[in-house]
């Protein structure tokens, strides 16, 4: 019977679950472990994948153990999230006396508004509540919020990011050849810190049950031939259906990919007018594509948008 290694996301299946597993480093590891029953306003911000989320979800299940609210603030972001969520939780005393906890993740996606509205309920509820914030731009967060946090700019080591990533690797039994053994080093730099990519790499280099890393240099030629293909007046019609066809020539990694065209465009000989404003486009889907269900769609959306403006 042949074994399918997409029955679980590793991302989520080897996802920290008690502090010990958290990649952190010595001074935030003492940090954290120095902590009983209750914490101040923490602020963790960073990289996207680096665990911010998963070391707010650790607190409060693992060390904690208290009673908690979780709010995505990129979704939830308008003041009335703040009136009503937060307020109507953070309002009634815990029913174990502990202090309970209000999660905003991606807090830097709150309008400055909902984050005004929140600095005051963060000073009326402090008998009560605590408060994790998380965030990749922490230029986001207005100076109030920041100050009523401790703050954490959350790093680990790329080394630990490597025993992290063969360990993964050992346990879900996936072949791995000398030659591949040689190239996880300089896969994981690449992408280093964002460890959520590099996971979700490897189980998709790993799909046939044996590691087959996919070279930059696969990426590089065919971001040259979508690059040739937009500047030579093809619809982006014609190369959505030229992108979801060879698939496999990236391994389905849309945000390397983006990245590639990113550099390509960058060290081309087109205006310099027009390569910026397709630069800030590219930019602004590499962003998007880190939350997006479809990273196709969000990819076809930035082919449009560049077609778009060279054609302004």
């Amino acid at each position: 019977m042949k074994i399918s290694h997409y029955n679980d996301l590793w991302v989520e299946k080897y996802r920290p679950t008690s502090l010990s597993d958290v990649l952190l480093t010595e001074n935030e590891r003492n940090y954290f472990n120095s902590i009983t029953d209750d914490i101040p306003n923490l602020l963790f911000f960073g990289n996207a994948g680096t665990g911010k989320t998963t070391l707010a979800k650790v607190l409060i299940n693992d060390v904690l153990k208290c009673q908690y609210i979780y709010i995505n603030a990129s979704d939830e972001c308008g003041v009335d999230t703040i009136r009503n969520k937060v307020v109507s939780f953070a309002q009634v005393r815990s029913i174990d006396g502990l202090k309970k906890v209000v999660v905003l993740d991606e807090a830097d996606g709150l309008s400055p508004e909902s984050q005004r509205v929140l600095r005051n309920v963060m000073e009326e509820y402090h008998n009560t509540t605590r408060f994790i914030l998380t965030g990749n731009y922490i230029s986001k967060i207005i100076e109030p919020l920041k100050s009523r946090c401790v703050s954490f700019e959350l790093k680990t080591s790329v080394d630990d990011v490597i025993k992290r990533s063969i360990s993964i690797l050992v346990k879900e039994k996936i072949e791995i050849t000398d030659d591949e053994k040689k190239k996880i080093s300089s896969f994981i730099h690449k992408r280093f810190p964002d460890i959520r990519r590099i996971i979700n790499d490897l189980q998709l280099f790993s799909v046939s049950g044996k590691l087959n890393i996919l070279e930059s240099d696969n990426i590089s030629n065919f971001s040259d031939s979508l690059y040739s293909k937009i500047l030579n007046g093809e619809s982006s019609l014609s190369i959505r259906k030229y992108v979801i066809e060879n698939e496999s020539l990236f391994n389905n990694n849309y945000q390397s990919l983006l990245k590639s065209l990113f550099e390509i465009f960058y060290e081309s000989n087109i205006k310099e007018n027009i390569k910026k404003l397709i630069l800030i486009d590219i930019g602004e889907y590499m962003y998007k594509d880190n939350f997006v269900l479809d990273h196709e769609i969000n990819f076809y959306c930035c082919i449009n948008s560049i077609e778009n403006t060279i054609n302004r």
